[in-house]
């Protein structure tokens, strides 16, 4: 179980984070460390941080059509999601942010875990993927050359 230097367990937290597209890389870079500071401020841990880039938004925000997806996974004293969604309100170029309650005993570890083994099936499905994608492309050559082949036998027979 995730605990503090006390040894108090402190609940799990997932925020998800949209900005505004053309927000430069310092000004994100400072978004995300307010969220660490008030991470370390409420006495909990910063788990896990994933920069999922610049997205189509499904449906337009604030007259913006893309976004810039963030993503936290932190531990804390409950106080700590009230202070992070008070900073995202008053950030200008925050278009939506969610906050989601993952465990009251949450463990770190054990998410971690969970979270690596999710990466490496994914990475494992795309790696089969291009190679059946390398499969077909190699058997179309193949095709290919054996079509030519062909036309070449049948001129030369004329």
């Amino acid at each position: 179980m995730a605990t503090n230097t006390t040894g108090s367990i402190r609940p799990g937290y997932e925020t998800t984070i949209i900005t505004r597209s053309e927000l430069s890389d310092e000004a994100l870079k400072a978004v995300h460390e307010r969220v660490l500071a008030t991470v370390i401020e409420y006495g909990g841990e910063m788990v896990l941080t994933e920069d999922w880039g610049r997205r189509k938004l499904a449906y337009p925000i604030q007259k913006e059509s893309r976004g810039h997806y963030s993503y936290f996974v932190y531990s804390g004293k409950p106080g700590v999601v009230h202070e992070i969604e008070r900073h995202l309100r008053i950030h200008e170029h925050v278009i939506r942010f969610l906050t989601v309650n993952l465990e009251q005993e949450f463990n770190a570890d054990a998410f971690r875990k969970q979270r690596a083994e999710i990466h490496a099936a994914a990475k494992r499905r795309e790696e089969e993927r291009e190679a059946r994608r390398e499969e077909r492309m190699s058997e179309r050559r193949y095709d290919r050359i054996e079509e030519t082949a062909e036309v070449a036998d049948i001129v030369e027979e004329e």
